[in-house]
């Protein structure tokens, strides 16, 4: 369906659409607030947010500077596979949750702001990283059924 070398971009949209359905659910919980209103009014945001993030920042390369900094050396080891997930997902949490709050509360910039950020941050960290390691572990595959087309001008063996 897709080239070998738009696996990035699958990958990408599969890990957005996770993260933008499972974190508003997930705070609008919190909140109180789960409603289907309030989730189609936090998807299309939230998708938009992450997809952004994931495209113009290369999380990959990220989260594998981040393994190699914490002085693993095996790429296909487990540990190096969880902090690389860790690091991502707290970028990824991190940025869309600033982003969403900032969207959702406007330009009010205030000590309550930050008070609400740092508040939310942890929980919701704590739960992106389950998702992380869930869409990792699902997303993976489906991505690469998916990206199977040879692309052009790559003579086929």
């Amino acid at each position: 369906m897709f080239r070998k070398d738009q696996f990035g971009i699958v990958f990408n949209t599969i890990f957005a659409i996770a993260f933008a359905i499972a974190l508003p659910v997930f705070i609008a919980f919190r909140n109180g607030n789960l409603s289907f209103e309030q989730f189609c009014m936090d998807f299309i945001p939230a998708f938009a947010v992450t997809f952004t993030i994931g495209t113009y920042i290369d999380l990959k390369g990220l989260g594998d500077g981040f393994a190699r900094f914490c002085r693993v050396k095996n790429e296909n080891g487990l540990l190096f596979h969880i902090l690389r997930v860790a690091s991502i997902s707290f970028v990824m949490t991190f940025l869309m949750s600033l982003i969403m709050l900032f969207m959702n509360v406007g330009f009010s910039l205030g000590p309550v702001f930050f008070l609400a950020f740092l508040g939310s941050f942890g929980p919701t960290y704590v739960f992106a990283l389950v998702v992380a390691f869930v869409t990792f572990g699902v997303g993976m595959p489906i991505t690469g059924a998916l990206c199977t087309k040879t692309p052009r001008g790559v003579p086929q063996h």
